[in-house]
């Protein structure tokens, strides 16, 4: 029972240490926290060679080659394999994204004079457009991530009935 414990301890210490070598895949702000709104200590270009230190939520926290600590949006990073496997950058891994999540997007919640009543929020909307990308930096990514497109067609309104909840 101790080999085990001594194991987990020893990966847990490593773990500490050890940082993901990372790059940047577009032009991406590094920010002073952990939010959209904080304080923008540089623009990192693509391709910017990082280390990553710690996740929180969506966002990596790294760290320069010139030493430079900051935080970044995850979905601008790549994170590279250094060619050897173990098991402390795969449970890193493991833990960071998963492919069998999904995602539901709707206003749930709300009935008609709540949307009436709604009003844009632009700092929020210009928040939103840190993170879009042009459809040919799009088109190229899909095309080198072997990825497919599908066309799929608004659902009928007039068959939609309202879930009762068990």
């Amino acid at each position: 029972m101790r080999i085990p414990i001594l194991m987990l301890t020893s990966l847990a210490y490593a773990g500490v240490a050890y940082a993901d070598s990372a790059s940047t895949i577009r032009s991406t702000a590094l920010l002073e926290k952990a939010s959209a709104d904080s304080a923008v200590l540089a623009t990192l270009s693509s391709q910017t060679k990082l280390d990553a230190i710690q996740r929180q939520g969506a966002w990596q926290q790294v760290k320069t080659t010139n030493g430079q600590l900051g935080w970044v949006d995850m979905m601008s990073l790549r994170f590279e394999s250094n060619g050897t496997s173990n098991s402390v950058n795969t449970l890193k891994v493991l833990g960071r994204t998963s492919n069998t999540g999904s995602v539901g997007t709707g206003v749930n919640g709300l009935d008609k004079t709540d949307l009436a009543r709604a009003s844009p929020n632009y700092s929020e909307y210009q928040k939103m457009q840190r993170g879009a990308i042009d459809r040919n930096t799009a088109q190229s990514f899909g095309q080198r991530s072997k990825l497919s497109g599908n066309r799929i067609e608004y659902l009928d309104q007039s068959r939609n009935t309202k879930r009762e909840d068990n």
